[in-house]
């Protein structure tokens, strides 16, 4: 429905070149214009020749198609110009050829246009310059001042009335425009918001990346720069003071259980959420306007309420006094029903009812229809415009169409049983045209403000929900980026940790026995921490450490350096095709073999690890065993209790699996041990 409304706006706004009200304003004054002058066709006092009547009746002929096929909104100003000129020129053609009543309603057609297409600099001036080429042919046709006079006094309240409904509608009109032009970017964005929110996706997690780095990979590497720095004073003490050199190996390694520490510290913040996010960015979203009370501000419109009814006032005493010299016995009943005219126009004001607001009208086209037979003066009548602006404003459509239906029949019946000779079509038209130029423009705004609070709505809620699936993207993006990074601390580098960790141990124990092994075993600790720094700056930068030609020697490497860190046998054993796996894969395998020696190297001190990676059509499966797993041992038991309730370290490789559509199994076996098996989709099968 909204997309049918967008195209059918998009299809009026190319194709007619002014809004529909203005349009359709110009359209009927140009129609009813030839109608108007049927009754006059024959009078000698314009010619006498039907010859002039049809040629008036093409030229409006003409205006009407130049109205509606030429855009004169796409224009240049120029060309505006010229072409409305043009039509001036066409008027004053059609005026001197047969002056109708309604020509004067056709140089109000042209003046609106103007309003359309120029601004107030621009539009002011032509519209006193299309007055003043009216005027002159008023004063040619009558060749009379005080008819030229009474021809002014009775066209300057209906004039005013539509110039200040066309002003309304317009404002109205690009408002809503406004308003479907901010619908349809929403509506576009929301359906590119796919795309909008991976982008958002990854700024966010670039972004969460360079936090955590600068918070949490800092001091981790600041924690291992320490442990260099005390391996390095033990590797040199182990060449100038042996005797310091057991002190200075045991500060080693409890350096290097402090960066232990602090990892599990980093990793625990970064698993729960407990440090404070950096907030997020403000999603500008293109706000709503806010929703006007009335189809006209407020100020305005008290200004409007008193000044419309002043000008009625003043125009239509000055057109009663030009007409006629009204007997003294006259003036008093004038007075007292223009007081009751304004006295129910204030009840109207003040009436919030919609009944006691009827009524106030009612009071006011009893008092117009009154003043117009008192009189005998025709324009009074179109006193009825103030009625119609109340009407258009304050009512409700349904009630519109009563009002509009029921008070003009009695109207009429009213005006053929008191004065029948003030009753013909000329009048008829004259009132249906100065109706439609103020009634038409001001219903149409209505419409617009109706339409532009639904489009205002529609896009408040489509941003609304731009910015909450937005904030929950990002939201998503910030935990993925932290549990990425929870993750690939503990299997990488605490597993390097660890496995350090336990080579200083053993440098430890070899003090007494040779100092040379244990300065090897400082140089391996110190290449294996400079490994781990190089980890650390690899996780920072989100890079898959390795891929299916380079899992072989990975998992060769860390098996070497399990069996020198802990002096235990490692037996490896792995299928030959390996080459093509992913490296998403890839690197799970090589995370669940690290994981699995660390944790068997680190709780159980077996005897002999096996390492199994076979392949099938449809599985890969790594199966990680170690042979020995005290039921007694207090490291047995925390291995058993890591297992049952999901360490870091376990839930990290939980998450990898299921995320390949795998699984994750670790539990101890009946003859004694442990066991760590994965179980991925070959890509094969996938």
């Amino acid at each position: 429905m909204i997309r049918t409304s967008q195209q059918f706006h998009t299809f009026i706004n190319r194709h007619i070149p002014y809004p529909l009200a203005l349009q359709g304003i110009v359209g009927f004054a140009l129609l009813m214009t030839p109608l108007s002058g049927i009754g006059l066709r024959g009078a000698v006092s314009f010619g006498g020749a039907p010859e002039r009547y049809w040629a008036m009746c093409a030229i409006m002929g003409v205006q009407l198609i130049i109205t509606v096929v030429i855009p004169a909104r796409r224009l240049p100003l120029w060309l505006q110009i010229l072409y409305l000129l043009f039509q001036c020129a066409l008027t004053a053609v059609a005026q001197n050829l047969f002056p109708t009543p309604l020509i004067d309603y056709v140089y109000l057609a042209i003046v609106l246009q103007a309003l359309t297409l120029f601004r107030p600099w621009l539009w002011i001036p032509f519209a006193v310059g299309v007055w003043a080429l009216w005027s002159g042919g008023v004063i040619m046709a009558t060749a009379s001042v005080l008819a030229w006079i009474q021809s002014n006094l009775a066209l300057a309240f209906p004039a005013t009335c539509a110039i200040i409904a066309a002003i309304i509608y317009i404002r109205q009109h690009r408002r809503g425009e406004q308003a479907q032009q901010m619908l349809l970017q929403m509506q576009q964005r929301y359906d590119s918001l796919s795309t909008a929110l991976r982008e958002v996706q990854q700024c966010v997690a670039l972004e969460e990346r360079r936090r955590l780095a600068q918070m949490l990979t800092g001091e981790v590497q600041a924690a291992l720069a320490r442990t260099e720095q005390s391996i390095v004073a033990a590797i040199g003490q182990a060449h100038s003071n042996l005797s310091r050199l057991q002190t200075t190996v045991a500060q080693t390694r409890a350096s290097a259980g402090a960066a232990v520490d602090r990892l599990r510290m980093a990793i625990t913040l970064l698993r729960r959420g407990e440090d404070d996010q950096a907030p997020p960015p403000v999603i500008t979203t293109m706000a709503a306007i806010p929703f006007d009370e009335l189809v006209i501000s407020s100020q305005p419109y008290r200004i409007l309420s008193w000044v419309l009814p002043i000008i009625f006032v003043a125009l239509s005493l000055l057109v009663t006094l030009l007409q006629q010299h009204p007997a003294p016995d006259v003036i008093l009943p004038l007075l007292a029903l223009y007081a009751l005219l304004l006295l129910a126009y204030i009840y109207t004001l003040r009436a919030r009812n919609s009944l006691l607001l009827q009524i106030g009208l009612v009071g006011q086209t009893l008092a117009v229809v009154a003043l117009a037979v008192t009189t005998q003066a025709l324009p009074i009548m179109l006193g009825l415009l103030l009625v119609l602006w109340q009407i258009a404003l304050r009512l409700p459509l349904s009630q519109i169409v009563i009002f509009l239906t029921g008070v003009p029949t009695v109207i009429g019946l009213l005006l053929a049983r008191m004065r029948p000779q003030t009753m013909d079509a000329e009048s008829l038209l004259i009132c249906a045209v100065s109706a439609a130029t103020v009634l038409g423009p001001l219903l149409l705004a209505r419409r617009q403000l109706d339409q532009r609070r639904q489009a205002e709505l529609r896009a408040a809620l489509l941003g609304s929900e731009i910015e909450q699936q937005t904030s929950d993207v990002r939201m998503l993006a910030v935990a993925a980026e932290r549990t990425r990074l929870a993750r690939e601390f503990h299997d990488d580098l605490g597993s390097r940790l660890v496995l350090i960790n336990l080579q200083l141990q053993l440098a430890e124990d070899l003090v007494s026995e040779s100092a040379e092994q244990t300065l090897d075993q400082l140089q391996i600790s110190r290449e294996q921490l400079r490994a781990a720094w190089r980890s650390v700056l690899s996780v920072a930068d989100a890079e898959l450490p390795l891929d299916g030609h380079a899992l072989g020697p990975a998992l060769a490497d860390v098996v070497a350096q399990c069996r020198q860190s802990a002096s235990v046998a490692v037996d490896l054993r792995a299928h030959a095709c390996l080459d093509d796996l992913t490296p998403t894969v890839a690197c799970t395998i090589y995370r669940v073999v690290q994981e699995g020696l660390a944790n068997a190297c680190k709780h159980a001190h077996p005897d002999t690890i096996t390492v199994h990676i076979d392949r099938t059509p449809r599985h890969v499966t790594v199966t990680v065993v170690n042979d020995h797993l005290p039921t007694d041992d207090p490291d047995a038991q925390a291995i058993r209790a890591a297992a049952s309730q999901g360490s870091y370290g376990l839930v990290g490789l939980r998450e990898r699996a299921e995320a390949l559509g795998g699984r994750i199994e670790a539990d101890s076996l009946p003859e004694g041990g442990f066991r760590l098996m994965l179980v991925v989709p070959n890509e094969d099968s996938l």
